[in-house]
């Protein structure tokens, strides 16, 4: 028979509610965690580094641009400005939940940690937890969202090892996910002025900017734009 998950301090209910929710992101992040142990192994880091990165990194885009840090040696202060690039999105996630987690006692340390955007989309989907706390059942997402990508990488450099592939393409995989979240966001109505925020300063800032210095521009128009529509494009909260 198959047992429910149940995690220490959750009661059953929740737990098993988190890790239903929480299934569609399961392929996605064995998948792509998978690709990113397989990479990781070809630059010469073998599984225990692959673990190390998941549990304490858990940024997929950053580990993915992290094997050709690791293999071309760039100045740290490079390393630290690439990180803040890539990672900066998760501060407009953040925005959206700040006055939520904050609640949440010493919990929203993992939640803020655990905020990637698989997990960001499926925390904001308008649902009922019946028989399940808000908070608990958060936590229980991020926990098995983080779950799914450590087993996804550690699997993938464990292969990477044993096989001798071509991984050319590999790495698309990280953007072929962001386009399926994308389609799948915009269905809703409230989700397509965001979209539509980030196509008009991406293009924008192309056009002014050029496809090298683009990137710091756009960034900074869409959380621009999004902190002034904030309370426009914030759905109402229930209590927990």
């Amino acid at each position: 028979m198959f047992n429910q998950p149940n995690l220490p301090g959750m009661n059953r209910k929740t737990a098993n509610s988190a890790f239903l929710t929480s299934l569609p992101v399961l392929m996605g992040y064995s998948t792509m965690g998978a690709a990113f142990g397989i990479l990781l192994s070809q630059a010469g880091y073998g599984p225990a580094w692959a673990l190390l990165m998941s549990v304490t990194i858990f940024s997929g885009s950053l580990q993915f641009a992290a094997v050709d840090i690791l293999r071309n040696a760039p100045p740290l202060f490079e390393v630290a400005l690439l990180s803040l690039l890539i990672n900066i999105r998760y501060c407009v996630y953040g925005i959206s939940l700040f006055e939520k987690f904050r609640r949440y006692g010493w919990r929203k340390f993992y939640l803020i940690f655990g905020l990637t955007d698989e997990t960001y989309a499926l925390l904001v989907r308008d649902r009922e937890h019946h028989g399940t706390t808000q908070r608990d059942f958060m936590l229980g997402v991020c926990f098995f969202d983080h779950l799914y990508w450590i087993f996804g990488s550690v699997a993938g450099a464990i292969a990477g090892t044993l096989l001798t592939c071509n991984t050319r393409g590999i790495d698309f995989t990280m953007t072929a996910l962001f386009l399926v979240i994308l389609t799948e966001q915009c269905l809703e109505r409230r989700n397509r002025i965001p979209a539509l925020v980030g196509a008009a300063a991406t293009v924008a800032a192309l056009v002014c900017f050029g496809p090298e210095q683009m990137l710091v521009p756009a960034i900074l128009a869409i959380i621009g734009v999004l902190l002034l529509l904030r309370r426009k494009l914030e759905p109402q909260e229930v209590q927990p």
